[in-house]
């Protein structure tokens, strides 16, 4: 798998836990929303790399 996927999925993984219930802190709503659109651009970004190779 692409370096940069495996990098994005990492990414992913810390974002995740902090929309998760093992969160530290609670995130307002628009931080919240923050984090999802970030992540949905990883998610973009990965997949426009998976259907290059």
């Amino acid at each position: 798998m692409d370096s940069k996927i495996i990098e994005n999925l990492e990414k992913l993984k810390k974002m995740l836990v902090l929309l998760s219930e093992e969160r530290k802190v609670v995130l307002s709503h628009h931080k919240t929303f923050e984090h999802v659109e970030k992540m949905r651009k990883i998610v973009d970004e990965s997949i426009e790399i998976g259907s290059r190779s």
